[in-house]
């Protein structure tokens, strides 16, 4: 009987055949190479799911909003998507600045906040100061002490040095590689530049920096479409740091050729700029052809999205994993949806859940940080991301203090994809 009842009259965004969720990102702008394509990917698998009948019969709609990841504009398309469009949660939203801008409203309101696409762990550890928002990503303070000790290790001896960008973001990264001992000087080994400068800037001076005090491994923490114009700068410069290692937002393949595609730059050139670069990732690299998620969600990709560009990369990989994480809640959930019993299932079954992501979700009722683990790759010059151990290790550590240590087959196993692509609830 209770499973036949329609979700409560006060919840927004959902009858009896249909269910609406918001999106904001930056579509347009300084930041939207590569972000702008992860909408299209999140509708083309819920596309795909509505071809199949939806989620016990209703039909999931996504309505997304162009903030060009400025927050002032975030504020007014957040309120056009909850008071105009009505929906009934957030998904997959981009930026850490500009979330800041209206986390406190959407969890105020009690919207599920789903997904977010922003590492930055203030949103995450503390669910009483944000109960409705949930991780779709790491935290950039996991990642970088993972990162951290792998360059404590492989670069002993030489100088370490970091460019970050000077906001939540690039000061959670800061203050993960800080936790496990790497430290920097303000104006010698540390450069730091305003999120959304970095194409009027160039980031001259911040790599001269660097280059005139030894900095021999450069550390990258900021947006993805900040590390083609460091790297093409630092070659103009004359600057050639034996290695650069770049956080997992900062390094998309497709975000970087495009960048300097604009500027002339021939494919293969920019290919060779990034050979060698060191990124984490938590997921598969989007090259794996044989990985069967990679697979799956190509092919969806393929025949679903009509996006303007709908090349195949890590931004439609992680758009169409969080929409199918999301559809895995939401059957988990069942008929009954309540915008309450959605957050209340993530908190009680979210680390169970498996997608495409070689780690579990740290989701429960004291925290709401994604995934907990990632494994080190470096590119080779078609593009590719490879283990840099002779077999991908998964290395896991929390948002705090604990220990980086390894996370083995006994702790986690990715779940196999369903025939249809389709996963059910787990609990």
């Amino acid at each position: 009987m209770l499973t036949a009842l329609p979700a409560k009259a006060s919840d927004p965004g959902i009858t009896s055949n249909e269910i609406v969720f918001g999106m904001q990102l930056p579509q347009t702008g300084a930041a939207s190479p590569g972000y702008n394509k992860v909408d299209d990917a999140t509708r083309a698998y819920f596309d795909y799911v509505n071809s199949k009948g939806g989620v016990y019969g209703r039909k999931i709609t996504l309505v997304t909003k162009d903030d060009t990841y400025k927050a002032g504009l975030t504020v007014s398309t957040a309120s056009a998507l909850i008071n105009k469009d009505k929906v009934f949660a957030m998904v997959g939203s981009i930026g850490t600045q500009t979330h800041i801008s209206v986390i406190k409203d959407i969890n105020r309101r009690g919207i599920p906040d789903l997904f977010v696409n922003s590492g930055y762990s203030g949103f995450y550890t503390d669910p009483k100061k944000y109960p409705t928002t949930f991780a779709g990503l790491g935290t950039y303070f996991a990642e970088s002490k993972i990162v951290g000790e792998y360059v404590k290790k492989t670069f002993a001896g030489k100088k370490v040095g970091i460019l970050y960008q000077t906001d939540d973001f690039g000061r959670n990264a800061l203050a993960g590689f800080n936790q496990v001992g790497l430290r920097f000087e303000e104006g010698k080994t540390a450069a730091k530049f305003v999120a959304g400068t970095q194409g009027s800037i160039g980031l001259t001076s911040q790599l001269n920096q660097l280059k005139s005090n030894g900095v021999e491994v450069v550390l990258f923490a900021a947006v993805a479409s900040a590390l083609a114009i460091a790297i093409t700068t630092a070659n103009a410069i004359g600057y050639k740091p034996a290695n650069w290692v770049v956080t997992s937002v900062g390094a998309d393949a497709t975000t970087f050729q495009t960048i300097l595609g604009a500027r002339g730059v021939p494919a293969a050139s920019s290919a060779a700029l990034l050979n060698g670069v060191i990124t984490a990732s938590f997921a598969p690299a989007p090259t794996e052809a044989t990985d069967p998620y990679v697979a799956a969600f190509k092919k969806i990709n393929d025949e679903f999205n009509k996006g303007p560009d709908k090349r195949w990369d890590n931004n439609i990989l992680i758009g169409m994993n969080n929409a199918y994480l999301l559809v895995q809640a939401l059957n988990g959930v069942g008929k009954n949806v309540t915008r309450k019993n959605l957050i209340s299932y993530l908190e009680t079954n979210g680390k169970k859940m498996s997608g495409a992501a070689f780690t579990p979700l740290g989701y429960s009722k004291s925290s709401h940080a994604g995934y907990i683990g990632y494994w080190i790759g470096k590119y080779d010059a078609q593009t590719n991301i490879t283990p840099v151990d002779a077999q991908r290790v998964i290395y896991t550590t929390d948002s705090g203090k604990g220990a980086v240590r390894v996370l083995t087959d006994k702790t986690f196993k990715r779940a196999p994809v369903p025939a249809d692509t389709i996963a059910k609830g787990v609990k």
